[in-house]
């Protein structure tokens, strides 16, 4: 009988030793996945974001808004080789989700697969961006030719006390040296007024598939040439034109404000050479 009961009860400590190891073993694993990371995050400057955590892992959708954000503000330069092994580390994801993500962004010519060299962020094309940025001039001055034409006296009045806002608001940056986030935001929603105040939102829809490649050349363009303080001019100008009712003052503004390739682009392309087609 003693035999027995002394058998059972190795058989708990057993058992009870073996819980013990596993939960130091998980534990550690723990401990070396979590050191994995902070390493990653280092090498990344400490600045990316965790899109995942430990209760869940990103999903596709995620990863590819986060490495369209990348690129777009040239985090991951043009001409930048990529992997789908570096992503999914980063990322903390199979493979095989990174390849679905590089498919779509393939699709939108954010990056180019080349067999058997691999895949690389796709250079900036700057007769694309001229035509892109042609498009969307066109746009921009129809939306003026419409403030002036159909919109009432009380109408235009409302936008600009918030053109003004906008504006004083955009002045508090004018000294900063870089393309600051909030500031992207106050120049996206001084355009955004304009076009919301006459109804044409469809016609920026037809154009929101390639504004991506726009935001990543004036992400360049104003980092590069330093045009904050030119940005805010310009907006200055156009305001100053609607405000004196001056269609065709306006419109001269508006295109003077996008058709940035010509101002920079022999310069750009001079020093950085990698980044152009």
């Amino acid at each position: 009988m003693w035999i027995y009961q002394l058998s059972k009860r190795c058989i708990y400590l057993d058992t009870f030793l073996f819980s013990v190891q596993n939960f130091i073993l998980g534990n550690c694993l723990n401990i070396v996945y979590n050191e994995k990371i902070a390493k990653q995050k280092a090498r990344r400057g400490g600045k990316r974001m965790t899109i995942y955590s430990s209760q869940r892992p990103a999903t596709a959708e995620e990863v590819y808004q986060d490495i369209c954000d990348r690129i777009t503000n040239l985090q991951l330069k043009p001409g930048q080789k990529i992997s789908e092994n570096q992503m999914s580390e980063e990322y903390g994801v199979s493979r095989s989700v990174i390849r679905t993500v590089f498919t779509r962004l393939s699709q939108r010519k954010l990056i180019e697969v080349y067999p058997q060299r691999g895949t690389y962020v796709s250079k900036i094309d700057l007769d694309f961006i001229a035509d892109l940025l042609l498009l969307r001039t066109a746009i921009e001055k129809e939306v003026l030719y419409e403030i002036f034409e159909t919109m009432d006296e009380s109408h235009r009045q409302e936008l600009m006390v918030e053109l003004k806002k906008n504006l004083e608001k955009q002045k508090e940056f004018y000294n900063s040296n870089g393309y600051d986030s909030d500031f992207k935001s106050l120049d996206s929603q001084f355009h955004k007024l304009l076009v919301d105040s006459v109804h044409r939102h469809n016609l920026m829809e037809l154009m929101a598939e390639h504004m991506i490649h726009i935001a990543r050349w004036r992400n360049f363009d104003v980092t590069f040439a330093h045009r904050v303080p030119e940005l805010i001019e310009e907006h200055e100008a156009i305001y100053q034109a609607i405000e004196a009712n001056r269609g065709g003052k306006a419109m001269r503004a508006m295109s003077a404000h996008l058709e940035t390739i010509s101002k920079i682009s022999e310069t750009a392309r001079a020093e950085y050479p990698e980044y152009f087609l």
